[in-house]
């Protein structure tokens, strides 16, 4: 065997000792790193149109309402308390709302259910709560809109904008 080759060798082995005596004396610490994050309370609405349609005070509507729905969709952070309303809109007459055409108005209400029974009123204890369920199961209303019959009122197109408030 050359003498480079017995060198080689031994400087091999040298360096293996090194790392091994190294890794016997190599000491530790640990800290720990505290992770957090505040999940903000937060709730998305949307809402359909409520168009009741034909209202011919002469026929139809002389004795019966016309009635119509929209929808209400909500996504809230789960576990949120959510209470939903809906204001008296642009139009009001007394506490009933109504939809404004020319000079006139046709008055209606908005219902938390189908019998038309739990008017929608603009507080929070007049509107509708519960606690959402999380993202991955949005919340579906419905409000029904009724116009009571016999209202003698000019033919033409009637409006009004209400607007629904979900408070988390």
């Amino acid at each position: 065997m050359s003498r480079k080759m017995r060198q080689s060798r031994f400087l091999f082995a040298l360096a293996g000792c090194l790392v091994l005596a190294t890794s016997l004396n190599a000491a530790t610490n640990t800290a720990a790193l505290n992770v957090s994050v505040e999940v903000t309370s937060n709730c998305v609405i949307a809402t359909s149109n409520l168009a009741f349609g034909k209202y011919d005070p002469l026929a139809q509507n002389s004795t019966q309402e016309l009635d119509a729905a929209a929808q209400v969709s909500m996504v809230c952070t789960r576990s949120s308390r959510v209470a939903v309303s809906i204001d008296s809109g642009r139009n009001p007459i007394g506490s009933s709302r109504a939809l404004s055409g020319s000079s006139q108005r046709v008055s209606y209400q908005l219902y938390r259910d189908a019998g038309r029974t739990q008017e929608w009123g603009g507080g929070t204890n007049d509107g509708l709560q519960f606690v959402s369920e999380g993202i991955h199961k949005p919340q579906q209303l419905t409000v029904y809109g009724r116009i009571p019959p016999g209202q003698e009122v000019a033919s033409g197109m009637y409006s009004d904008v209400v607007t629904a408030t979900v408070d988390f």
